[in-house]
């Protein structure tokens, strides 16, 4: 068996464990931006513009890939957008509280550990076997779970007893572990660059497997599922002001979340998995919608409870199978990592557009009438699944 690297599982266990962390403001942000005066649909809309560097992962990509930065394609790319993402929660801190200042920061953040999430995959695919692969795809769940479960209760206890801008400088500690554990541990070779044509022509052969029938039906399901975030922001004021939930039980619930979809990636596992893909998508569409139409019932501490839990286990067992049939339209298409990128990007923007209407919307519709549009519109992905064909792509001529 093939030994895997102690040194990039360490580096990539950090970048993972970092990026599930981020919990720790996914509390406070928020509230701080609530205190700012700006309306619910208001940090709807400002959550869902400054995700929008996650929606072009494929740039960071091929970037990293082909073009050595001071001499390295991976290690000075970790370096940097470090920084960059430590950076963006600073300015939380010491620009103005502004709309555009809130939005730049918030932007230079995501940009930073998008473009890390990327390059840290491209770090293990290029020293992945068959026999280390599952190894440190382990190790990416694993870390992040356990990021995102820590995280989820501590955030909300420091939520209700810290401050802010606290809170912030924190959380700029993260991406900071990640740059001193590149620089101190992460050894790689210099790299040449790649000719600008074998990229031009790599997208230009995925934007025509983009267009044929049976891919498109399958970008119709990522939007589809996506319908979620349309009242994410909402539904989260709903329990903090209206329900009177704590901000330390807010965090509690996170956790119980990731607890749930750490249950639902199991299950899968054992079960899930020896059904054929297409009838795993009819599941997949079936679970989201009825986890949607489930937050309907949240009306007590208890309820809370038990859907939170019951919640990431759906939320798991709608995006593993999701995920693994975009994987398995990417193989032997010729262009497979970056065919995925875009189709993870794809998905990424249906939820910020989803996220950015449901911000706009909120005030005429109500919470729970946007809970039954995404529950019901999320049903459409029932059609695309039904018309689509899971079998390899062919390389297009």
């Amino acid at each position: 068996m093939d030994k895997y690297s102690k040194s990039i599982a360490f580096v990539a266990s950090i970048v993972y464990f970092s990026q599930g962390a981020l919990g720790i403001a996914s509390i406070v942000l928020p509230l701080h931006l609530r205190s700012l005066d700006l309306s619910v649909g208001q940090i709807a809309t400002l959550s869902s513009l400054a995700a929008a560097p996650w929606v072009a992962k494929i740039i960071y990509g091929l970037l990293s890939d082909s073009y050595p930065l001071w001499g390295y394609r991976r290690k000075s790319y970790l370096a940097l957008c470090s920084m960059l993402s430590a950076a963006g929660w600073v300015f939380l801190v010491v620009l103005p509280p502004s709309w555009h200042c809130l939005l730049i920061s918030l932007m230079i953040g995501n940009l930073g550990f998008a473009a890390m999430d990327v390059v840290t995959d491209g770090l293990i695919v290029e020293h992945s076997t068959r026999e280390t692969s599952p190894v440190y795809q382990g190790i990416a769940w694993g870390t992040r779970s356990l990021g995102a479960f820590l995280t989820g209760l501590s955030g909300g206890w420091l939520a209700q007893h810290w401050v802010a801008r606290d809170v912030f400088l924190l959380t700029a500690t993260l991406p900071l572990a990640v740059f001193l554990a590149v620089n101190g541990i992460l050894k790689e070779k210099p790299s040449p660059a790649v000719p600008a044509i074998q990229i031009i022509e790599s997208l230009k052969q995925c934007f025509r497997l983009l267009l044929l029938p049976n891919l498109m039906w399958f970008v119709g399901i990522l939007i589809f599922s996506s319908t979620a975030s349309i009242f994410g922001v909402p539904f989260f004021f709903y329990m903090k002001e209206t329900l009177g939930f704590s901000e330390t039980f807010l965090g509690g619930l996170i956790s119980l979340g990731w607890a749930g979809a750490l249950a639902g990636s199991i299950f899968y596992a054992r079960v899930l998995k020896r059904i054929s893909p297409k009838k795993t998508l009819y599941w997949a569409i079936a679970l989201n919608s009825i986890n949607i139409f489930s937050t309907l019932l949240i009306f007590d501490r208890r309820t809370a409870f038990v859907l939170s839990v019951m919640g990431g286990i759906l939320l798991c067992l709608t995006l593993i199978p999701v995920m693994s049939s975009a994987a398995l339209l990417a193989t032997h298409s010729g262009v497979e990592g970056t065919l995925f990128a875009v189709l993870m990007s794809i998905y990424n923007l249906g939820q910020i557009g989803f996220g950015y209407l449901g911000g706009h919307v909120y005030h005429i519709t109500g919470v729970k009438v946007l809970i039954l549009i995404a529950g019901l519109t999320t049903l459409g992905g029932l059609f695309c699944v039904k018309m689509l064909n899971l079998k390899y792509l062919k390389p297009a001529v």
